[in-house]
């Protein structure tokens, strides 16, 4: 039986618990969002992470989850930048060294 809550992270941002879905509509949004294809992701992720990277991760996840769920999409790319403006470095290398866990 597969695990129903593989793939699923939370963490408060934009004021609020919110959940990110690293599910095939993950991958979907993310791919668009970075313009690249599925055969390109390694070298996203074997080469260090920029910005923009880290942005798309979070806005896709959350985007996927929200949408998957019928949820309201208050936000868009940008207020997710915003919103990660407000993370300390600690917390960001925090959700960054769990992340694969929930991606992969």
């Amino acid at each position: 039986m597969a695990n129903k809550k593989r793939g699923y992270y939370s963490l408060v941002i934009g004021g609020k618990n919110r959940t990110l879905h690293f599910s095939m509509n993950f991958w979907a949004a993310f791919t668009d969002e970075l313009k690249i294809s599925l055969d390109q992701i390694d070298k996203v992720f074997s080469s260090s992470l920029n910005l923009n990277t880290i942005r798309a991760l979070v806005y896709s996840g959350l985007l996927a989850n929200d949408q998957e769920e019928g949820n309201e999409i208050d936000y868009n790319l940008y207020k997710v930048g915003a919103w990660l403006d407000d993370v300390t470095s600690e917390q960001l290398m925090k959700w960054l060294i769990r992340l694969p866990k929930a991606v992969f």
